[in-house]
């Protein structure tokens, strides 16, 4: 049978949670408001680097805020492998390259890669690091 936890301990542990306390309201944050001129920065920044989270910081607002005004000024921010690039990955990988080889290629983060090769339903090998360690990836498709 388990112990009942101490009660001390749990009133403790509430005064110490940052939830609200039962019965209060929660204060919504709203998202910042750009000016038309904070939005063309934002796309500025988002065009010279290509990263919708230091745009976002470079405007002190989050990658969420910054995502969506960047939809709204019509700048697809996520970029997907399209069926050429999977078809691609899949011959180099099979060809013996390594995620990160075809990543770096492509133009994509290795993980991405390998998710369209699992999709794909290619068998993925060990990375280099568990095959040194001798062990086996568990992460292989069936």
């Amino acid at each position: 049978m388990r112990n009942a936890p101490d009660p001390r301990a749990l009133a403790d542990k509430a005064r110490r949670s940052r939830r609200p306390a039962a019965g209060t309201q929660c204060v919504k944050k709203r998202a910042k408001r750009l000016r038309p001129d904070e939005v063309q920065e934002l796309i500025a920044h988002y065009r010279e680097n290509g990263s919708v989270t230091a745009a976002a910081k470079a405007l002190s607002i989050t990658r969420q805020t910054a995502g969506a005004y960047l939809s709204e000024a019509g700048i697809a921010t996520v970029h997907r492998m399209s069926d050429a690039d999977v078809t691609e990955a899949v011959s180099a990988y099979e060809e013996g390259q390594s995620a990160a080889r075809i990543g770096r290629r492509l133009g994509f983060d290795p993980q991405t890669v390998l998710t369209a090769l699992r999709r794909a339903s290619v068998a993925i090998r060990p990375s280099s690091v568990s095959r040194a360690r001798g062990e086996q990836d568990t992460r292989t498709t069936t």
